[in-house]
Formats: structure tokens, C-alpha cells, sequence
């Protein structure tokens, strides 16, 4: 293998000083691509140079990646979950590292960086548990017996492992969709080349890297640097063995799906307060599991609308965003902070809204922060609560509670056709039984 040159990456001390070789040689770029400059969401001050990965780039990298995998997926299973337990320790050990890039890089606040930590440990688990071989028990053969009573096993064949696998992750929680694909693949002995925006970069070759350190072979997992839906993801996605997709791919302007949640009648109040501040404001509502969209009984309306706007007017209490106590992330930039912000102002205007409660634009916190918004619909024009369907798909991310009154379950999944694949039932009962409701329905991730 020729080891490619450096690439013009830079980090500024704010993001821990310039990069190491090996989180440098974990990009699969060498520069021939535009540079971008990514500018820290909590103080908008420059924190990395970033080049963006070409065409060419990308089968450089499978070429790398496709001579690594044949040493790594050669090694045993236990080596490799070993590696994968070493790179967890050292996750465990820079935490308070791992939380200034999820600050700066994603404008995590640290109620959202440390979710964001735990999840990738828990994406990281499968390399701490030992998984016994797969054999199975012989029929027995009259006549025959089994020696010394230990009945005959035989190995199951075994799948052979994709050579290289794709992987796709979401700015708003890098670390936990970076790991979350990467870790099952790089088990299994694939080689994995994953799609990073220039706003993770930095935190994704420090990942990396550490996990080279860690035992994994040079060139196994490579980042290719590009915007969401750039050619240089289609060539990747293309010329991969196999794809692992986003979650929620980006949509088309004017066709966002927001996220449902929905609480029942027989929900206990308390418990969706808490689950609705959750789904509606963290990690600024840039999350594809953000649901800002929240379906509430008669019988809870009232009080859920007050506790629930109590709640977000003492979210800014906790300090600027990136201390351990905050609870308001930063918005993506200054395009997305201002759109959210014209929107907030518009809801007094807009005859299908109501205003609750209206934050305003936090730059004494950080530059891009807003405080939450709830608001009600008005009636729709036919039965039921289903507001206008354009009005939903105008709604931009940020931190919002679109509050929706209904009396009967037919009305929900009404509403469901309008909102995208994640959707929550505060219920007391059994949600599987109202689960399979939701088949054929844009909802296929349900908890």
C-alpha cells in the first residue's frame, strides 16, 4: 500500500491544535477538492479547514480499503472485538475531548453531548460481548454413536463479509451514526468508507485514528469528506459493495417530514412532558428523530400545554450551550438559525397557528441559538385536527412543539400521513397492538 500524502486539513487550537498523521491519513482526500473553512457554532470563530474529497478520491480509497480488508477480516473474531473494546476505553477516556468537538463541530449542548456519548458506547457494546460459534448438533445415526458422548458439531458456513461497506452520517449526532454503522461492519471484517459533511471531519479522523491506535489495520475505515447529496456521495454509494443509507436521507426543499409524537389518553402527564421537551427541543431540533409535531388527547390538552411551555422557558437556566448544564444547542449556522427566527416571528401572523409561547434569538449564549417555541394549531377546515399539510412541510428544524388536539385515534393516523417515519406513543397500554395501525403509513419507526 502507498501511503497518500498528507491532506491540507488544519484544526485550530479550539479544536485540540493541528491534527495527528493518522487522523490525517483516515481522510480519503488529498486536497484536489474545494477547502471549506468550518467555523465553531459556539463562538463562530474559525475552527478547521477542511478539504472536500473528489471522485477520484473515493476509488483511491476503496483501492486502500479493499487491501486492508483482506488482513482484517483474515483475523480472528475475538481480535477484532478486542480492537472495538480498546477504542471504547479510549472513547471512555476522552469524553470531556470527545464533548468539545460534539460542542463546537455540532453545537451539542451538554445535556445532548453527553446523550450523544452514551450512545456511542452503547453503539460500541457489541465489541465487549463474546458471541459463542455457530454450530449446530448433527442428527444422530443409528448404529453410530457419538464419541465419548460429546455430540458431533459442524461449523455453519460462514457468509462472506462485504469488502467495502458505505456509511452515511447525520450532523447532528456524528459521533453516535458514525459508530452505529461502522461498528457492526467493521465485526463482521468489512472495510468501511464513511461519508462525513466537512463539519464532522475533524471529529470523525480523531475517531479514526484512535481506532488505528486501537488495533485496527491502516486504510480499513476511511472518511470521505462532502456535503449531503454531493456527486461524490452518489460515486461512493455507486462504486461500494455495500450501502448502509442515512436514516433520513435530506429532503427536497419543501418536502420535510416532521417526526410525530403522540400522547394517548391513558399516558401519564408527567412522563410526556418530559419524553415531548425531549423529542421537541434537543439537539435543536436538527435531529431526524426530532418530533415537533406532538397529537394530545382532550382529555390531557390543557395541562400538557401549560407544563409543557412551563418547561420551555426554564430550558435557558442552564448556562451558554457546551456547559455541562445547558439545555439549548446551536442551530447548523447563521441560514438556519435566521429561517427558524422569521418563523417563530410569523406564528402571531398565521391564522392556522396559535402562539404559546415564542423564544427569541439567544447571541448572548452563543451565535445560533434560539429559545423553544410552542404553539397550537387551529381547527383544519375538515374533521379532525389534520392541519394544513403545506403549513407542516414549511416548518423548519429548530426547536419547536407544534401541539395538535384530537379526540379520536382515527384522527392520529390521519395526521400520520403527513409526518415522517419516526413517531412515539405515550401510552399506558400495549403500543404494539396500536403499532401495526401505522402500516402503510409513512411511520416505520415506532417506539
Amino acid at each position: 500500500m502507498t501511503p497518500l500524502p498528507p491532506p491540507r486539513v488544519t484544526a485550530t487550537p479550539l479544536l485540540g491544535g493541528p491534527l495527528p498523521a493518522a487522523a490525517l491519513h483516515a481522510l480519503a482526500t488529498r486536497g484536489s477538492g474545494p477547502v471549506s473553512e468550518v467555523r465553531s457554532l459556539l463562538t463562530d470563530r474559525p475552527a478547521a479547514t477542511v478539504p472536500h474529497s473528489t471522485p477520484a478520491d473515493v476509488f483511491a480509497a476503496i483501492a486502500t480499503a479493499t487491501d486492508a480488508q483482506r488482513v482484517w477480516a483474515r483475523r480472528p473474531e475475538r481480535d477484532r472485538r478486542a480492537a472495538l473494546a480498546r477504542l471504547d476505553r479510549w472513547i471512555a477516556r476522552h469524553r470531556t475531548y470527545l464533548g468539545e468537538l460534539l460542542a463546537h463541530g455540532s453545537g451539542l449542548c451538554g445535556t445532548d453531548t453527553a446523550d450523544e456519548l452514551r450512545a456511542a458506547e452503547r453503539a460500541l457494546r457489541p465489541g465487549r460481548r463474546s458471541v459463542p460459534p455457530r454450530v449446530r448438533e448433527l442428527p444422530r445415526t443409528r448404529g453410530v454413536p457419538h464419541a465419548r458422548g460429546v455430540p458431533r458439531v459442524r461449523e455453519l458456513p460462514r457468509r462472506r463479509p462485504a469488502t467495502t461497506v458505505a456509511t452515511h452520517t447525520d450532523d447532528s449526532r456524528p459521533l453516535a451514526s458514525l459508530l452505529e454503522a461502522a461498528v457492526p461492519a467493521l465485526l463482521d471484517g468489512s472495510a468501511v468508507l464513511s461519508h462525513v459533511s466537512p463539519r464532522a471531519a475533524v471529529l470523525a479522523a480523531r475517531l479514526c485514528a484512535a481506532a488505528v491506535a486501537a488495533g485496527l489495520p491502516a486504510g480499513i475505515w476511511r472518511l470521505v469528506i462532502a456535503p449531503p447529496g454531493s456527486p461524490t456521495a452518489a460515486v461512493l454509494d455507486e462504486h461500494a459493495e455495500t450501502v448502509i443509507p442515512p436514516c433520513c436521507p435530506a429532503p427536497c426543499p419543501g418536502a420535510r417530514r416532521p417526526g410525530l409524537l403522540v400522547v394517548r389518553h391513558d399516558a401519564r402527564l408527567r412522563t410526556a412532558v418530559a419524553q415531548a421537551g425531549r423529542a421537541c427541543f434537543s439537539r435543536a431540533g436538527q435531529g431526524c428523530t426530532a418530533a415537533p409535531i406532538v397529537a394530545v388527547h382532550d382529555t390531557h390538552h390543557a395541562t400538557f400545554q401549560r407544563r409543557l411551555a412551563n418547561l420551555a422557558a426554564h430550558l435557558p437556566a442552564g448556562g451558554a450551550p457546551g456547559a455541562r448544564s445547558s439545555a439549548l444547542s446551536s442551530l447548523p449556522g447563521s441560514g438556519p438559525c435566521a429561517d427558524f427566527a422569521r418563523f417563530a416571528r410569523s406564528i402571531a401572523h398565521d391564522a392556522r397557528l396559535h402562539p404559546v409561547l415564542t423564544g427569541g434569538h439567544r447571541p448572548d449564549l452563543a451565535p445560533y441559538v434560539h429559545e423553544p417555541v410552542v404553539a397550537r394549531t387551529a381547527p383544519g377546515p375538515g374533521p379532525g385536527p389534520l392541519p394544513d399539510p403545506a403549513l407542516l412541510a414549511a416548518i423548519p428544524p429548530g426547536p419547536l412543539a407544534l401541539i395538535v388536539r384530537y379526540t379520536h385515534w382515527s384522527d392520529v393516523l390521519a395526521l400520520a400521513h403527513h409526518t415522517g417515519r419516526h413517531a412515539t406513543l405515550i401510552t399506558n397500554g400495549r403500543s404494539a397492538h396500536l403499532a401495526a395501525q401505522f402500516a402503510g403509513l409513512p411511520a416505520d419507526d415506532i417506539r
